[in-house]
């Protein structure tokens, strides 16, 4: 039998005029308050500190320190009393293969009316899939510095062909809808040229052998410190050129290995409601260490990661120990989980996406949290506020203001960022099967991103804990409400998630 569409419902709650729905309290209720004294920013600093020690050297995907830290959240999983979710105890195991890529051989030289132009093998790191030959391709160059310039391009004129692009940095303004673009276009190469302050190594390739391969992906990928390949970015016009190129990259070696969502779940107490549940996420990984020939001789060369996302992770088990302690539980079930590989593609999410523990049909909503520990944002101090990715796009944005203002965490649309970041984390995953998805995030930018001072004295642990008390009640409010959160569909850009969501739900074309 078919569901009345969501958007019916939607458009029916707003008709009605209501805004909250009534059965919901205004008020704080005792469960919630009893969740909220269970966080602790004692308890989140004693964790943080191991999570984000050296000992772990940065949690690259995969390192062993990764795998410690799996080890750890199961632990604090076990602690709690969730159960198990994972093919593996707690563990959701995932098979598969680390691409090595293979220098010998390699050779890229690109020609102009003005001459020659080639790539230093030493100066240069790709990653692909397969063994590349081109043979006078066409080079097309994609200027991303507005979403205009972008614009100007199709996916047909990119197909098979070199893209030579600048390598990107934070707040470039059409580094979005470039991702697009060359995700739908299937380029034969994808060159970043001026990568300097990139960092060069680190340069295999996960990939799942059982994951279908459909005409959307991210190309192969080189990148390339040359000056002599900046020079020749800055001379071309944007667009289909009169450049040719000529590429020789042998396959990579192919080693297997073994990678951990971490899953646990607390069952819910409502005879009907527990078989859904609302899935509360973050990812455990980071980018693991610099290499030794690039730092100086007893400097630091740990990327800690502390608040990307040890912060997330940390607040998954706080939220966890919280919700545990009640009795009786929520009336949906909530499944705590994090994922490995965020770092290389958001990997673990899609990897979760395509093997869900709970069927997807039966996921009403996750919360996702990314970056919530450091209030230093380089827009200025964060305090007791938090941001939400894709906000307006469900109502799940409508609960956290909820929350919010019963807590005293302003939550609010960045107006530059929620739209740009909802893609750039693990939620999209969710969001693309079709489950109401968002990124909770305290500083979208903050010194030391990516950089190797991000530790976890520089957390300010105090407002972690009250954004979290914020986090806990309105996970609560849709895990306890009979109504489930819904996509907008007075959203454009929440279209293809509701058309997910419909066809998740058997609905009926609208």
């Amino acid at each position: 039998m078919q569901r009345k569409s969501l958007a019916i419902l939607f458009l029916a709650t707003l008709a009605s005029g209501a805004t909250v729905p009534s059965h919901e309290p205004a008020a704080l209720t005792p469960e919630e308050r009893a969740a909220m004294r269970e966080i602790s920013a004692s308890d989140l600093r004693a964790r943080l500190s191991f999570l984000a020690s050296d000992l772990l050297e940065g949690r690259d995907t995969p390192s062993p320190g990764l795998d410690i830290a799996a080890e750890y959240i199961a632990s604090e999983f076990r602690r709690a009393g969730l159960e198990p979710g994972g093919n593996g105890g707690y563990f959701q195991i995932a098979n598969f293969n680390l691409l090595t890529p293979v220098k010998d051989g390699f050779s890229l030289r690109i020609t102009t009316p003005n001459g020659v132009t080639s790539a230093n093998p030493n100066e240069v790191s790709f990653s692909t899939t397969q063994a590349i030959d081109l043979h006078h391709a066409t080079v097309v160059k994609l200027d991303i510095s507005t979403p205009e310039t972008v614009a100007k391009l199709k996916p047909e004129d990119l197909r098979d062909r070199l893209v030579l692009m600048q390598a990107p940095h934070r707040g470039m303004k059409g580094l979005e809808a470039a991702f697009q673009l060359v995700g739908n276009s299937q380029p034969a190469l994808l060159v970043l040229a001026g990568a300097g302050g990139m960092r060069i190594s680190g340069n295999a390739r996960l990939v799942d052998p059982a994951a279908p391969r459909g005409p959307i992906g991210f190309p192969p990928m080189l990148r390339t410190m040359s000056k002599d390949f900046s020079k020749l970015y800055d001379s071309l016009p944007n667009g289909v050129t009169s450049a040719t190129a000529d590429l020789h990259i042998a396959a990579p070696l192919s080693k297997p290995v073994q990678l951990k969502n971490v899953i646990g779940i607390l069952r819910g107490s409502d005879p009907h409601l527990k078989k859904t549940c609302v899935i509360v996420t973050a990812h455990y990984d980071h980018i693991g260490m610099k290499p030794a020939d690039d730092a100086k001789a007893g400097a630091d060369r740990i990327y800690n990661g502390a608040n990307d996302d040890g912060s997330g992770t940390d607040s998954v088990m706080e939220l966890a120990k919280a919700f545990a302690s009640l009795k009786p539980h929520p009336r949906r079930s909530i499944v705590f989980m994090t994922f490995f590989g965020e770092e290389k593609g958001e990997l673990g999410s899609a990897f979760y996406g395509r093997h869900p523990v709970f069927p997807l049909e039966d996921t009403v909503a996750d919360l996702n949290l990314e970056q919530v520990g450091r209030t230093d944002s380089t827009n200025g101090p964060q305090v007791n506020t938090a941001s939400l990715t894709g906000f307006g796009y469900s109502t799940v944005s409508d609960t956290l203001v909820r929350a919010g203002s019963l807590t005293g965490i302003r939550v609010y649309k960045d107006p530059t960022a929620s739209d740009a970041y909802f893609s750039r984390s693990d939620n999209q995953a969710l969001a693309d099967t079709g489950v109401p998805a968002h990124t909770l995030c305290v500083a979208y930018d903050y010194p030391d991103y990516h950089g190797l001072g991000d530790e976890w004295p520089k957390i300010d642990y105090n407002n972690m804990a009250r954004v979290d008390r914020m986090v806990a009640v309105a996970l609560l409010r849709m895990a306890n409400s009979p109504e489930a959160p819904h996509w907008n569909p007075r959203e454009p850009k929440a279209a293809r998630y509701l058309k997910a969501w419909d066809h998740i739900h058997d609905v009926s074309t609208r």
